[in-house]
């Protein structure tokens, strides 16, 4: 299901490929999303934007993403009470590969501080590899994601 935003994001960033796909498990759904914009200047600018609880559901839409080394991730705060932290201390699930910082939308070690809905914190990735974030409040029911940074 394409949400507005996906849609008007879509139409409106020229040069821009999307692809999703979707798998079914025992839980729900989970997508992944790579994006590719060429801004014709021989690099790229690859951007990514995840909704962070949509429809107050305690998620993040798409889980995983997918972007080269240099690509941005934004995640858009749609529903109170959450926050993304990839820091180990925040929860156990959060892992970042050898040599990369980890990234979280709060600043020092209140894992429980929250963003404002409407608020949007980004993050560039500069060390390839697997990185799992959550939002620390609700990492325990699952609030968790990926993203994989290729080179």
């Amino acid at each position: 299901m394409v949400t507005r935003r996906q849609y008007l994001y879509g139409i409106g960033a020229a040069g821009i490929t999307t692809t999703l796909a979707g798998c079914s498990g025992g839980g729900g759904d989970t997508e992944t999303t790579t994006t590719t914009q060429d801004s014709g200047g021989g690099g790229g600018s690859d951007e990514v934007t995840v909704a962070v609880g949509p429809d107050k559901k305690l998620r993040f839409e798409p889980e995983d993403v997918e972007i080269p080394v240099g690509g941005t991730v934004h995640w858009e705060f749609e529903s109170e009470g959450h926050n993304v932290t990839s820091l180990p201390g925040a929860s156990d699930k959060c892992e970042n590969p050898e040599g990369a910082e980890p990234f979280a939308s709060y600043d020092g070690n209140n894992h429980f501080s929250v963003d404002d809905v409407g608020e949007t914190f980004s993050h560039t990735f500069e060390v390839a590899g697997k990185y799992t974030y959550v939002c620390a409040p609700h990492a325990g029911q699952g609030m968790v994601g990926t993203v994989t940074v290729t080179e």
